[in-house]
């Protein structure tokens, strides 16, 4: 009786060994019907949609920014306008008490060492400056963003605070568009004047009050800015937003202090020069003004950085803050359609 059951689970067993003979060559065919193209191709099918996700998403991510970024410089816009307002106010009711007497130091001011000063100044651009035509190639980077903002605004004027000695003025003169330069250097002035060009007498403060709403194309002050106090720059940008058309600009160009040489050295070659005005105050500025886009330029490199950059083992960081660029410009937006 044992022997016969042996011999059925022998049976048994060469039965079971026969079944998975047949899954094993089964697996094996299943798996040479396999395509690993297919395979391949699957799975960049499945990459090719994560990267479309990803680029949609990051899509509708940049514009809620963008979005929430426009919204942003309109309530600063209304903020700004509401500031200006209440300047009004205060200085109607500022207005209605008696004047005081000027005092004997403003008297000296506006007599024989202001006319000095004038002088000086006017010598000091002449000699360390730069040479007109070195100025207006300088200069010229900024054409196309003013030609656009004229076309922009319908062809309204270019108000050039600070003129100097007239060089952006002739510029945008033979560019064919209409600028006015205006400057409290009356030296200067009368220079400018000579060669045909729209030169008044006057500073930033009573140029801009004088402006009707939305009457510019452009605002522009090359190397002002840092020869003031800060409250006087922040009410120059303030009252900017109000006289630029929509779609105009407001162009600020100051020595880019970042240079180590410039803010060290050259920036002091000039004794009235105030304070360094640095691009991350610039732009909370123009942000806070309410101007959109805003946009930051870095210009006018040392002529030595490429020497220095070649130099082998030379830290190119350390040379860009040695030889980098010597000025920056700050470039804000009035957008077209205020909401």
């Amino acid at each position: 009786m044992s022997k016969v059951k042996r011999i059925g689970d022998y049976i048994a067993a060469i039965f079971k060994l026969g079944r998975t003979e047949r899954m094993v060559k089964e697996a094996h065919r299943n798996i040479q019907a396999i395509n690993p193209q297919a395979i391949q191709n699957r799975f960049n099918d499945l990459e090719a949609r994560e990267r479309r996700l990803r680029a949609s998403v990051n899509q509708m991510v940049q514009a809620e920014t963008r979005v929430l970024m426009a919204s942003n410089a309109d309530l600063a816009r209304n903020f700004i306008e509401l500031s200006r307002r209440l300047d009004k106010v205060l200085l109607a009711t500022q207005n209605q008490k008696t004047p005081s007497e000027p005092s004997e130091q403003a008297a000296i001011d506006e007599g024989g060492i202001g006319a000095v000063m004038d002088s000086f100044y006017h010598k000091l651009e002449n000699k360390y400056r730069g040479t007109t035509s070195d100025i207006r190639n300088r200069l010229r980077i900024y054409l196309p963003d003013v030609e656009s903002a004229a076309i922009r605004t319908g062809g309204k004027p270019v108000l050039d605070i600070g003129c100097g000695r007239g060089e952006w003025l002739g510029l945008l003169n033979d560019a064919g568009l209409t600028a006015i330069g205006i400057d409290t250097n009356p030296v200067q002035i009368e220079d400018v004047q000579d060669k045909g060009l729209d030169a008044r007498l006057g500073d930033a403060r009573s140029a801009l009050t004088e402006a009707a709403d939305a009457s510019m194309a452009c605002i522009t002050a090359h190397h002002l800015i840092e020869h003031l106090p800060f409250e006087e720059v922040l009410w120059i940008t303030r009252e900017a937003m109000r006289v630029l058309a929509p779609g105009g600009i407001l162009l600020f160009e100051t020595p880019n202090v970042r240079n180590v040489l410039v803010g060290a050295t050259s920036f002091y070659n000039d004794p009235t020069h105030l304070n360094p005005m640095t691009d991350p105050v610039l732009n909370v500025l123009f942000e806070t003004v309410g101007f959109h886009p805003i946009e930051t330029r870095y210009l006018h490199p040392h002529e030595r950085l490429a020497e220095f950059m070649a130099k082998p083992g030379f830290d190119p960081e350390l040379a860009n803050l040695m030889f980098g660029a010597q000025d920056l410009a700050i470039l804000g937006h009035k957008p077209l359609q205020e909401t």
